[in-house]
């Protein structure tokens, strides 16, 4: 394991300070990994997410695509779809 010594502002040490008082976290440390665990589930949803809108771009520019008339209507067959999907699971 890779010690590090981090310096916080005091808005971010007494947001540790106070997550450790509220019992949520037993340590500084804890509540540090959970942040970098946050930030690395973030960082690769964001990547997932520019993955999704460059093959987005990539259709549109081979021509595959659907114009949608009405956005409310596309949006719930979108959700029937997912809620048919989940409940096949």
């Amino acid at each position: 394991m890779t010690a590090l010594k981090v310096t916080l502002d005091a808005p971010l040490g007494r947001f540790v300070e106070d997550q450790v008082a509220s019992g949520a976290y037993p340590d500084a440390a804890a509540v540090v990994r959970a942040g970098l665990a946050a930030l690395r589930t973030e960082a690769a949803r964001t990547e997932r997410f520019k993955a999704l809108v460059r093959e987005g771009a990539q259709d549109i520019e081979a021509g595959r695509f659907e114009t949608v008339e009405d956005t409310g209507v596309w949006f719930d067959q979108i959700e029937a779809e997912l809620d048919e999907a989940a409940g096949a699971r």
